[in-house]
């Protein structure tokens, strides 16, 4: 029975967290290889479109337009692959903000159990001492915002292709 706690105590308050911690250890997208080999593959792809627009290839494409459909198919490919990086942040993020309330909550219970103890006084409190797991989640949070930066560059270059084949379509319709 040494292992009981009363409700509102300061041993409920500190047991009510278990991950929040841990959130520095879990590597930012950068550091995961698969990422990491996703990204160097859409950045070799757009350093290729670059260099075949500098040398007009891309504005000449009429002659093959199936070379913009391969890059347009291949940067797809490989930039849809981000969203299981995206949701696997946002799973971590659904479980941190649940342990991050639940953590304010023994606080602000413990803070209002004591003599004295305000509804406003114990929120402000609660919100003071899991500052630092706030920070976390925004950690986390900022990390999904990355992913997804990662995600709108490559669109818009696939947007790009896509609007240069209905283009020579279109040319190939009416010509």
């Amino acid at each position: 029975m040494s292992e009981w706690a009363e409700a509102g105590t300061k041993v409920v308050a500190e047991k009510a967290t278990t991950r929040l911690p841990e959130v520095l250890a879990v590597p930012s997208p950068s550091e995961n290889a698969d990422y990491t080999r996703i990204t160097s593959q859409l950045k070799r792809l757009h350093a290729d479109l670059l260099r075949m627009e500098q040398e007009g290839k891309l504005s000449n494409a009429t002659d093959n337009p199936g070379l913009i459909g391969d890059y347009l198919g291949k940067l797809r490919l490989n930039v849809n692959m981000l969203f299981a990086f995206i949701n696997q942040y946002v799973d971590l993020e659904n479980d941190l903000i649940k342990e991050l309330n639940e953590k304010r909550q023994g606080i602000y219970e413990q803070r209002l159990s004591e003599p004295k103890g305000t509804p406003s006084a114990a929120d402000t409190h609660s919100k003071a001492m899991t500052r630092v797991d706030e920070a976390s989640l925004k950690m986390v949070q900022n990390r999904i915002t990355q992913i997804k930066n990662e995600y709108e560059r490559y669109n818009g270059i696939c947007m790009y292709l896509q609007s240069r084949l209905k283009e020579f379509n279109t040319e190939r319709i009416m010509g």
